[in-house]
């Protein structure tokens, strides 16, 4: 049973980052839809775009630049969130990115690091992304609930640019 869970990992994760992003572009408020737009427009979209045109496979053997500037761009958009957003996990969700990041760095630097321990670093903090998004997504959903609605940034973002974009209709900005 292992063995097949392992050899169909990287499906059930795509399938599983597809339903959890188009749940939190449904039920969604801003920082959970813009971390989700983030999430299939550069890992999903971009990347099987990549892999489908030029390149077939992640390569762990060397510095993998496409890899290291595809994690450069989400780290810069999920930290362009986190700093933004009425919530705590978006941070959460930057920091798993700045470890993905930052492995190719290393990669980059040393080439002592083994091609197992490269794509355990770039690949493995994206399980705990697609948890946090789900988790995010469940307690924002469930405060609604509750609560009612509720401010989607912080104070001094305002209701500008993309934020009013990915603001629900009727949400305080």
């Amino acid at each position: 049973m292992l063995d097949v869970i392992l050899a169909y990992r990287g499906e059930a994760q795509t399938t599983a980052a597809w339903l959890i992003c188009l749940a939190a572009l449904k039920w969604g408020g801003g920082p959970e839809r813009a971390i989700a737009l983030i999430w299939l427009a550069v890992f999903e979209l971009g990347h099987r775009g990549y892999h489908l045109l030029w390149n077939p496979i992640f390569q762990v053997d060397r510095f993998d630049t496409y890899h290291a500037m595809q994690d450069l761009v989400v780290l810069l958009g999920f930290v362009m969130v986190a700093l933004r957003a009425n919530r705590m996990y978006p941070l959460w969700i930057a920091a798993f990115q700045l470890i993905a990041f930052s492995a190719h760095l290393a990669r980059g630097i040393a080439d002592q690091i083994t091609p197992i321990a490269y794509a355990a670093l770039v690949i493995g903090p994206s399980y705990f992304q697609l948890g946090l998004i789900a988790g995010g997504l469940a307690l924002h959903m469930r405060r609604v609930r509750k609560s009612g609605p509720y401010r989607d940034w912080t104070q001094g973002s305002g209701n500008v640019g993309w934020q009013a974009f990915l603001s629900m209709p009727g949400r305080r900005a």
